[in-house]
Parts: C-alpha cells; sequence; structure tokens
C-alpha cells in the first residue's frame, strides 16, 4: 500500500514538471482600425450582429485547413475572445471609419437602444487554408425596423504575407475591412426619419 501512494506521488510530480515545460499559449486580435478622421454629424447608428458562424471556427483555438479537408486547431494559438465578438468589433470601427459614422456598436456589446439599423451577418466561410491564404465568404443585410434594406453576399480571398500566426490574424483583419467597405456602399449617409 506504501508502495502504491509512492508510485501516485512520483506520477504527480512528473505530471507537474511537465506542466512547466509546455509553451505558452499566444493570443491574437483582429487588430486595430484606424480612429475616426471626421465625423458626420446626422449620421445614423448601426448594431453588428448577430454574426453566425460555422461551428468548425467558432472556438478560441484559431483553426487552418490543411490538405484540403482536415481542420487543424493551434492550442497554443488563440484568438483573444470569442470570434464572433472580435468580427463584431472589428467590422464596427472599420464600418465607422469608413464613413464617418460616431454610432456603431456589435452585439453583444449594444449601447444603442433603438438603432436606425442593424447588421446581422451569416458567415459561411471564414478559414485560413494553411499559411497560404484566409477566404471570408459572408451574407450580410442591412435592416430598419425589421425591413430589409439591402442584402448581399460577400466573397474575398487574401494572401496570408508570411507562414506566422501574427500574419494570419491580421490578414483575418483585412477581411473583415474588405466586408465594412462593401456593406458602407448601402449605409445611408444620414439618419432616416421615423
Amino acid at each position: 500500500m506504501i508502495h502504491l501512494r509512492s508510485l501516485c506521488w512520483i506520477a504527480a510530480a512528473l505530471a507537474l514538471a511537465g506542466c512547466g515545460s509546455s509553451p505558452p499559449v499566444r493570443y491574437y486580435t483582429l487588430g486595430a482600425v484606424a480612429a475616426l478622421a471626421s465625423v458626420q454629424a446626422d449620421a445614423p447608428s448601426i448594431v453588428v450582429g448577430p454574426i453566425g458562424l460555422p461551428e468548425a471556427i467558432d472556438r478560441l483555438q484559431i483553426v487552418r485547413r490543411v490538405d484540403g479537408t482536415r481542420s487543424e486547431p493551434a492550442d497554443g494559438h488563440r484568438w483573444a475572445g470569442s470570434l464572433k465578438a472580435e468580427m463584431g468589433r472589428r467590422l464596427a470601427a472599420a464600418l465607422a471609419s469608413e464613413r464617418g459614422l460616431a454610432r456603431v456598436v456589435a452585439v453583444p456589446q449594444s449601447s444603442i437602444a433603438r438603432p436606425d439599423y442593424t447588421l446581422p451577418i451569416d458567415v459561411l466561410r471564414f478559414d485560413a487554408e494553411g499559411f497560404e491564404r484566409v477566404t471570408l465568404d459572408a451574407v450580410w443585410t442591412l435592416r430598419r425596423d425589421g425591413r430589409d434594406i439591402a442584402s448581399r453576399r460577400f466573397t474575398a480571398s487574401e494572401t496570408i504575407g508570411a507562414a506566422t500566426y501574427e500574419a494570419l490574424a491580421a490578414t483575418h483583419g483585412r477581411l473583415i475591412d474588405a466586408l465594412a467597405r462593401d456593406v458602407a456602399q448601402s449605409v445611408p449617409a444620414a439618419t432616416p426619419a421615423r
């Protein structure tokens, strides 16, 4: 019995020793967007979201597709927050910057009780092919009072500049900026009358 207890202590010590040698986890965001250069006085308010993501990428680990069909989540490389929240934050900031809109926020952190517009997005694909390219395929709808004002499917791919997770995350961010430019074309310049 003493022998079994000693083996358990040794096993526990070895397990703890192994934990100390694991590589650190690195956390990534989709990056910052340039500050607003100017703000339109009568600009409409927009709430971005909800955002729907495929389950395969709706996780903290950064996921890359390898060999066409195999998904590879990177345990040591993770998003700093949920990918939905990161996408909403970046898209709201990019849309605000693109059009000079002062009141653009993302679900669930919406401070606007009754926005002029909502922007739900269904992401069909937002993944990296190894360290080669990232593709974003999404359907967005601009709504006012529950009615669709504009809706479109956005698809774009961008090459990753280097075989690093930093470059991969930055490429994801640039694709969100491209989506914001696509949406911005349909956002009216002034607050609509209620």
